[in-house]
């Protein structure tokens, strides 16, 4: 501002009417709770979800104005927070995109949240006599409503350069304050457009991103996130989650996939409406009774992506997994699957004499091995009916055949193996520098360390190679039997690659027109390995138990059986010349009947 000097004491309170303006600003006053995870995120690319009134948008902007401005965000306890992302300078432009679901959307949301007052209210605090945001859900808040008033813009007009285009903005419409570029006075311009556009917004390098929302052509993401590689850029994404958009579910994707990594190139971070401490308790009962159901409660509260209809399987963790009891085994089993879990409780292992399959999905890059066990039909007088168990599983990057084959041999050894089983469309390839197949190289390699199933030695039964049969076979072992139980279940504490794939394997999704399609095949299958193996075993197991082949009985393995299983043959045996019609084996006093 310009100074007279003529009259001292204008000049001062005209600098403390400024200061005080400057201290009214949204980025000044803001102060994150919930959202304090996503501000201190070191990302690239960052996804901030959640429900409505979840105080989504209000971090993503304020966020994005930091970043541009330069000017940090203080936590909660006013610390700052400090910056991880080069600004502008005047002689150094850099250009910043955000991203709106349609024209509309612009003027109604972007423009207002960034250069508009009242992203928020604010009051000042009793105790230090500073602006604060204001809480309605605060009662000593609540009671001095009047006097809050709406904090200045996130983007006031004081850093906007008002000498280029008109007074700083270039329009699309004025009347609707869709804008199409802002220029800012640190040398940042800040370009809006909508995602309904065809073809993605072509040009130089960008700085950052801001999408809010859903966006219209899912496809276009890749070409924004290529124009960011020349200035190691940044994506933020604030958004209400939307089941069809596959651009977004695989980010969500990648972010599950490298949560645990020391430093995530994404991440994603979610916020709740019942848990925004800006909206009073009594405000959020009433909504959440509103919602309903639970399903509208994950979506409308908690922003969850519901992929019901888009998941390739009805994967239900209550229902396909088994883990062992919390106290005691269940004394009287009613399902197959609670004979499965006393068994699991009691040994931690299954019974070396149940029939094993084994399934591998080779790849160059990943190896999944899925290996799965069937019980017998009854198993100590309790009906088990046709079960295949996911026992185990093996994951390896960048392995050759005999990497795989050391890994396999622990897990298999004395184990009874009926067959095993590898992708055929691999398996019949040959390698370069031989003539020899995939099939026969694995084949060689388990020869090495004898490892062999009854059927095929230590070679390989091709997979199914129709992917529909494949995809069926799991839909109806996966389905409830006439036991009240799956046919196919998995153990917790084993298979962890194999839940999270079931988790992220979806149908593919074409857009044609602005129509959407959903076709029965996955979306990334090479991301997949272990939905690969698991379908190709699947696919050999579930007609043999139309046939009632899945199992074999001990006896068929080798001379008489395992050791273990011709030991309690030989107990058997003496059992039935000492004693008529029972049998006891085991610890504990023999009974009599």
């Amino acid at each position: 501002m310009a100074l007279t000097k003529n009259d001292p004491l204008a000049d001062l309170v005209a600098l403390e009417a400024e200061e005080d303006r400057r201290a009214q600003e949204a980025l000044r006053c803001y102060r994150p709770h919930k959202q304090m995870p996503f501000h201190t995120a070191t990302a690239n690319e960052l996804i901030l979800s959640g429900g409505k009134r979840s105080g989504k948008t209000t971090g993503a902007a304020s966020e994005f104005a930091s970043r541009v401005l330069g000017v940090p965000i203080h936590g909660p306890h006013n610390r700052k927070i400090k910056p991880k992302w080069p600004v502008s300078i005047p002689s150094d432009t850099h250009l910043y995109f955000v991203i709106g679901w349609d024209i509309d959307h612009i003027g109604q949301t972007i423009y207002r949240k960034l250069f508009e007052p009242g992203l928020f209210r604010i009051i000042k605090d009793k105790a230090t006599g500073r602006w604060r945001t204001y809480n309605p859900a605060d009662e000593y808040d609540a009671a001095r409503y009047k006097q809050s008033r709406p904090a200045q813009p996130l983007i006031p007009e004081r850093l906007i350069d008002t000498s280029k285009a008109v007074k700083g903005f270039v329009w699309e419409n004025s009347g609707a304050r869709n804008f199409s570029q802002v220029f800012l006075k640190n040398g940042a311009v800040i370009c809006a457009f909508p995602s309904s556009a065809k073809h993605p917004k072509q040009g130089d390098a960008v700085s950052g991103i801001w999408i809010d929302e859903d966006i219209q052509y899912p496809g276009h993401l890749k070409e924004w996130q290529d124009r960011l590689t020349d200035k190691n850029g940044w994506l933020i994404w604030s958004v209400w989650p939307h089941a069809k958009n596959y651009a977004l579910c695989e980010l969500l994707d990648r972010a599950d996939e490298v949560r645990d990594d020391p430093k995530p190139p994404v991440q994603h971070f979610q916020l709740a409406m019942s848990e925004n401490p800006f909206i009073p308790k009594e405000h959020k009962r009433l909504a959440l009774g509103r919602m309903g159901s639970e399903e509208e409660i994950a979506r409308r509260d908690r922003g969850d992506l519901l992929l019901d209809t888009l998941n390739m399987y009805d994967y239900i963790p209550g229902v396909h997994l088994i883990k062992p009891h919390e106290t005691s085994v269940c004394p009287t089993p009613t399902m197959p699957s609670e004979v499965i879990q006393n068994v699991w409780s009691q040994h931690g292992i299954f019974p070396r004499e149940w029939t094993r399959y084994l399934a591998v999905d080779p790849s160059h890059t990943r190896t999944a091995v899925v290996f799965g066990v069937v019980p017998p039909p009854e198993w100590e007088g309790q009906q088990v009916g046709d079960m295949l168990i996911i026992e185990d599983e093996l994951v390896l990057k960048k392995c050759s055949a005999a990497t795989l084959a050391e890994h396999i041999k622990d897990i298999v050894l004395g184990r009874n193996y009926e067959s095993f089983i590898m992708d055929q469309q691999i398996g019949r390839q040959t390698r370069v520098g031989t003539d020899r197949t995939v099939f026969e190289i694995y084949s060689e390699e388990l020869g090495k360390h004898n490892i062999r199933s009854r059927l095929t030695s230590n070679n390989f039964i091709p997979g199914c190679n129709v992917s529909t049969t494949r995809y069926n076979a799991v839909r109806e072992m996966m389905a409830l039997s006439r036991y009240g139980c799956p046919r196919l279940l998995l153990i917790e504490s084993k298979t962890w690659n194999i839940q999270r794939e079931f988790n992220t394997y979806r149908k593919k999704q074409l857009y044609m027109g602005g129509e959407e399609t959903i076709l029965d095949e996955p979306a990334n299958p090479r991301k997949h390995d272990c939905m690969a193996a698991t379908e190709y075993l699947c696919a050999h197991v579930n007609p043999l138990f139309a046939t009632g082949t899945a199992y074999t009985q001990p006896s068929a393995y080798g001379a008489g059986g395992s050791p273990a299983y011709q030991k309690a043959q030989k107990i058997l045996e003496k059992r039935r010349a000492k004693e008529e019609g029972y049998v006891h084996l085991g610890p504990g006093a023999v009974a009599t009947i």
